[in-house]
């Protein structure tokens, strides 16, 4: 009884992971798009700049926590997370007809 609560506890884990990896990719987007407009001050686009390289970093991260995760529960340690999103085409496309 007590795995498989604990086995639900993980699975709701990394669910709420999972979640994270996809806000913290919508974040990068963001952030990205930023730096094109053309009103992004020197400012902004130093600290931005600096936002983005520890977001990339924290995917790394969070993609090496979802993979570890994965197995723990039984599932194929190949994570869809990094290899099946790509890095936002369609988020950019939509974000440049507006």
């Amino acid at each position: 009884m007590s795995w498989a609560q604990a086995g639900g506890h993980a699975s709701v884990g990394l669910g709420h992971g999972e979640e994270g990896y996809l806000h913290l990719q919508e974040m990068i987007k963001h952030l990205e798009f930023s730096l094109k407009m053309p009103d992004a001050s020197e400012e902004l686009k130093a600290h931005v700049n600096e936002s983005l390289k520890h977001a990339r970093e924290a995917l790394k991260h969070y993609d090496e926590a979802l993979k570890h995760a994965s197995e723990a529960l039984g599932r194929p340690a190949d994570n869809p997370m990094m290899s099946g999103r790509g890095e936002g085409s369609q988020h950019e496309q939509e974000e440049g007809s507006h």
